[in-house]
Parts: structure tokens; sequence; C-alpha cells
């Protein structure tokens, strides 16, 4: 059943679980989340990236996620997942996406703050959600890759910035940044876990996790034991799939597609399961 961002994440937040955000390029990777939420009786959220349109185009999968979520036994959201533009926040709810994220994080915070606005605006005469993201959450390939031991508070979401930043924008949730990186890990992060207590005891809001995988199973429970609603997963998915393929392709002399779909599927589920049972949302739904 499709419900709306805001329901889900609520509820998350209240009950203190948090609920899968699960980047799905493909209809194999939808598949395989749904039968996971499913199989758990777990709420989950289906999106895609600005980034992504290349390989994925939003007008080609919205059809599917929507479907995919009004077909479902379990609550699904179906969420644009960082946002570049108002007219790309525009083009997602004219597609039917009933929730959107604009990442003005790299903009000044004025910025940030004014297109945001404009953002919330524009949703909420569609009844539609906003997630926002304040402070750095940084790219493997620009922090690790060069300076491991370079993550200080100067890129960390400040707190009180934070409940300046919600009052003005009156946004659904926050994408906040405590150490965590987009990408494939190179190493595993340690995430400043009293930062998240602070922005979680100034602001009652639900609080979003980005660049998840690769995140210790210690700090995923800390998050989601300290207001993290939603945690976005993406390059564990990716990964799970090329390996589920190349593990095929390297064991069988004649090579199916047919039986190489269904191998996505299967490790978009088993990734999807996985972290349904991380971040305590199973038997949510």
């Amino acid at each position: 059943m499709l419900i709306s961002y805001k329901t889900i994440l609520d509820n998350a937040f209240k009950d203190g679980y948090a609920v899968g955000a699960f980047n799905c390029l493909s209809l194999e990777n939808v598949i395989g989340v749904i039968k996971a939420a499913e199989k758990l009786n777990s709420p989950v959220i289906l999106q895609l990236a600005e980034v992504q349109f290349p390989y994925s185009p939003m007008e080609l999968m919205a059809p599917i996620f929507l479907e995919a979520a009004k077909r479902s036994k379990v609550p699904v959201a179906v969420h644009l997942d960082h946002g570049q533009s108002f007219e790309t926040c525009a083009r997602a709810i004219s597609l039917g996406f009933n929730s959107v994220m604009f990442d003005g994080a790299s903009l000044p915070y004025e910025d940030n703050i004014a297109i945001t606005s404009q953002v919330v605006k524009m949703a909420k005469a569609a009844d539609v959600d906003v997630e926002a993201e304040l402070g750095k959450v940084g790219d493997t390939t620009e922090v690790l890759t060069n300076k491991p031991n370079e993550m200080n508070d100067d890129i960390f979401t400040n707190v009180e910035q934070s409940a300046d930043f919600i009052e003005k924008t009156g946004i659904d949730a926050l994408a906040i940044a405590i150490g965590n990186l987009h990408g494939n890990y190179i190493a595993t992060p340690k995430l400043n876990i009293k930062r998240l207590a602070e922005i979680r005891e100034k602001n009652n809001l639900p609080l979003v996790l980005h660049g998840g995988s690769g995140t210790s199973e210690e700090d995923f429970k800390s998050c989601v034991h300290n207001g993290i609603a939603k945690i976005n997963v993406a390059t564990a998915m990716q990964m799970a799939v090329a390996k589920k393929i190349k593990d095929y392709v390297n064991n069988n002399e004649k090579n199916n597609y047919i039986d190489m779909k269904w191998l996505m599927i299967e490790a978009s589920e088993e990734t999807a399961e996985y972290h349904i049972r991380l971040f305590e949302s199973q038997g949510k739904a």
C-alpha cells in the first residue's frame, strides 16, 4: 500500500526503529525489496537519486515504484533521493512521488534555507513530504582515499543550526552529517553518536542517515536508538547484485539471462532483509 513518507517516519521515530530506504535502479531491485518487506512485515521506502537518472530514468522508474507500492501488502513510500534542484523536485511530484528530498547541503546556509522552503511550499500544496540535508555527508573518494582520518566537527551538522533550519523550512525529516559517507567504504567509519544524540535532543523530528553502506552494525544500532528513523541503502545492494552475477558467470559455462534476472531479485531481497532486521523494522507494518 502506498503510504505517506511522513507517516512511515513518524511511526519509526516514535517507536524507536528505522525504516530502510532502498535505492532501486531496476525492476529486479524493486521486486526484491518488496519481497523482503512483505516477508518480514516491515514498512519500506523505494527511492531513486537524481545522479542515478542517466541509467534509471525517473520517468520510467516512477510507474514501477508506484505500482509496486500500491500492490504491496505493507506500507511503502516512493521517494526522490538527493534532488539537486527545485525543478527536479517538481518533476518527481508531477510523476507521483509522495516525498522528495532537496539536497542543498553544499550551498551557503541561507541559500539552502531559501530553496528548501520553496520546495516545501510547493510540495505541501500537493500533499507531498520533504526531506532536506544539513552538514557535509562526504564521499568516500574525496575523504577516505586521501585523508582517512579527516573527519572533524566542521563537517558535522551543527546542533543549534539544525533547530533554526527546521523551524525556517518546515521540513518533515532532516538528513544529518555525523561522519557518514556516500559510496563504497575502504575503511569502517566511526559515527559521532554524541552529536546525533544532541541533535535528537534539540529537535522533535525524524532524522535520516545517508551513506549507510559500510557502517558497523554497532553504529547502526546506536543510530536507530538515538533518533535515526530512515537509513539509506544503495551501495550495499549494488555490490550484492554484482557479486551474485559475478559468481554465476564464473561458475557456469552457459550463462542464462533469465537466471541472472532471478539472481538480481534474490540479491536485492537478501540485502533488504538483512537491513530490515538490522534496523529493527520487522513486524512494524
